[in-house]
């Protein structure tokens, strides 16, 4: 085999490489003869992608790529990859990343101000991606950046624009962000002239928002040429009105794509269609797709049928409204993609889309919670990769269990049995495994022969309720899982969990903070785990991140090298999924 890949020139390796990212590369070609051996080295187009990476594949990309060859690079603090950020400075700095075009950063717990000021170092960043529930550094970034995203938690707020300040708008292609004042949009736009595509949100409290919001455009020389406008909008009830919006959008003549979402304010003609029409005809005669969102108390037929004219229908934008017609919305953009109960998605007399076409509010369910035998549904969900099961019966017909990726299960009528036979004979696809009740008094013996090496994520958020659990012997069904998260009643279940899960990659371990006594709280450290755990003293002793935080509650992340002990060759083929499922790209910058 490795003759044969010696005949195949340089080229075709780098169009692979191309659609893989770096561990993947390492993975699949490293050692295998001299010739590829040397293609990796020289290769100099890699893309990082260390979100919810092995351990051991962040440290075989950390000492076999150099920075200068790096030219997309994601970082993650998540709780599956606790302090990676802290590591990774450990290894390199920014500024030796001389080729870097795009940056992600998600959920960084480190205050890591020298990383995010020494950003303008970076002479070819291009995207910049920012992940964050918590407030964030300056960032210093150099003039080149064309595209900015600053995702915030949803329901967090806190004042982001100290941390933009010094950051240059000028070459700004595409900007999604949100927290910001009026007067900085202000400023953004004076600035980016080049802007295309923009993504904001804004709370209103007063009117003066609201007012600021329809006056950004005095005073100002030019007004960017935007194509693409995304709009949120959380206000109190007579805040926000239409007035206000139209004179925000009148000086976009270009404008190509519209997405409007307008939370608890929405005043009557928010939802008058006829409005809507011909505000768009005068001032947006180019645009082409529509999508809006609109909570409001007065959406009744009357105003429903105003969506049927021709203006509407020829251009393909329909709307419905939910059940209780407190909110109007196009589909099937805004149409659910999570049902809990045993209705339709949208009823048929709440849209204007043809009966024929309803099917496709059902593609949009994603995720589904029985709560309840009562179905009597016209067509079955097709595309639903989450499935909770909040009863005890179930109908088949329903959903496409064979789609369904994560299995949530709410309550002990269904029996231990009862969910692994349900897993191993109808649900191939289910990796993720919840099971939030409890099981005790297991025999093992009335089930010996079913395995479940498909499970490689495992919570078990009642598990810290009996004393007794390490009786559960739960390897016997889910021998192969990776990433474990468990409630606990005492810290010396968690060298329990991971000596007894043995392939375990990451554990998050928690008291819930229902049962938690502060008076009696619970402390550990790195070396007292390091010393109770099996596997910690060691091959793996030391090949292992620690955080724990029992400032408040007490919960412990962990991230744990490959047992050495343990083939993962089989488990990582399997496990592995297509690499555009995650793929980040810096050349989507247009």
């Amino acid at each position: 085999m490795s003759c044969c890949l010696d005949q195949l020139p340089i080229e075709i390796f780098h169009q692979i490489f191309y659609h893989l990212w770096a561990h993947e590369i390492l993975y699949s070609f490293h050692t295998i003869n001299d010739y590829l051996n040397n293609i990796i080295t020289h290769y100099d187009n890699y893309l990082i992608n260390f979100e919810s990476i092995r351990k051991s594949d962040f440290d075989h990309v950390c000492r076999h790529i150099r920075p200068n060859q790096v030219i997309s690079l994601v970082l993650s603090d998540a709780t599956e990859t606790p302090n990676q950020f802290e590591l990774f400075q450990s290894f390199f700095s920014i500024e030796q990343f001389t080729r870097l075009r795009a940056l992600k950063l998600i959920d960084l717990n480190d205050n890591g101000s020298r990383f995010f000021f020494q950003l303008y170092q970076a002479q070819y960043l291009v995207s910049l991606e920012i992940n964050v529930s918590i407030e964030f550094p300056l960032i210093g970034c150099s003039p080149s950046l064309r595209r900015l995203i600053i995702n915030i938690l949803s329901g967090v707020y806190f004042d982001i624009e100290p941390a933009i300040d010094l950051i240059s708008f000028e070459q700004l292609r595409y900007l999604s962000i949100s927290n910001i004042s009026c007067m900085m949009l202000k400023r953004i736009f004076s600035q980016a002239n080049q802007l295309k595509s923009l993504g904001i949100s804004f709370q209103f409290l007063n009117t003066i928002d609201s007012a600021l919001l329809a006056d950004i455009h005095q005073g100002q020389v030019t007004t960017p040429a935007l194509v693409s406008l995304s709009l949120n909008i959380v206000a109190a009830i007579q805040v926000i009105t239409r007035a206000h919006i139209e004179r925000f959008l009148v000086s976009f003549h270009r404008l190509r794509q519209l997405e409007l979402v307008v939370t608890i304010g929405a005043d009557p003609p928010f939802v008058d269609a006829y409005q809507w029409e011909r505000f768009i005809v005068e001032y947006l005669p180019q645009l082409i797709t529509f999508n809006f969102k609109f909570s409001s108390l007065y959406i009744n037929q009357n105003i429903l049928n105003q969506f049927r004219s021709s203006f509407w229908l020829n251009k393909r934008w329909v709307v419905a409204c939910n059940l209780d017609g407190r909110c109007l919305f196009t589909v099937p953009h805004f149409a659910p993609t999570s049902m809990s109960n045993a209705c339709a998605p949208v009823s048929s007399e709440c849209t204007t889309l043809p009966v024929e076409e309803h099917i496709v509010l059902y593609d949009r369910v994603t995720q589904l919670v029985y709560e309840s035998d009562h179905w009597n549904l016209p067509y079955r969900y097709n595309h639903v990769k989450k499935l909770f099961l909040d009863d005890p019966y179930m109908q088949e017909n329903i959903v496409d269990l064979s789609q369904v990726q994560s299995l949530y299960v709410n309550t002990s009528d269904w029996s231990l049995y009862m969910i692994l036979t349900l897993i191993k004979e109808d649900m191939s696809s289910v990796n993720y495994l919840s099971l939030n009740c409890t099981y005790t008094n297991i025999d093992y013996q009335d089930f010996p022969n079913i395995s479940l090496p498909q499970i490689q994520m495992l919570c078990l958020p009642k598990y810290g309720q009996y004393l007794d659990n390490d009786r559960l012997h739960l390897t016997q069904f889910f021998p192969c899982v990776e990433r474990l998260k468990v409630s606990i009643n005492s810290k010396h279940q968690i060298p329990f969990l991971i000596d007894h899960f043995k392939n375990i990659l990451s554990g998050f371990f928690y008291v819930n903070p229902s049962e938690y006594d502060g008076i009696k709280r619970i402390r550990m450290t790195r070396q007292w785990l390091k010393k109770q755990t099996d596997r910690l003293r060691g091959s793996n002793r030391d090949n292992f991140i620690c955080q724990i935080d029992d400032k408040c509650f007490f919960r412990v992340s962990i991230w744990i090298g490959d047992n050495d002990e343990v083939d993962h060759k089989v488990q990582r083929v399997v496990r592995r999924k297509p690499w555009w499922h995650q793929r980040f790209r810096w050349h989507s910058v247009k």
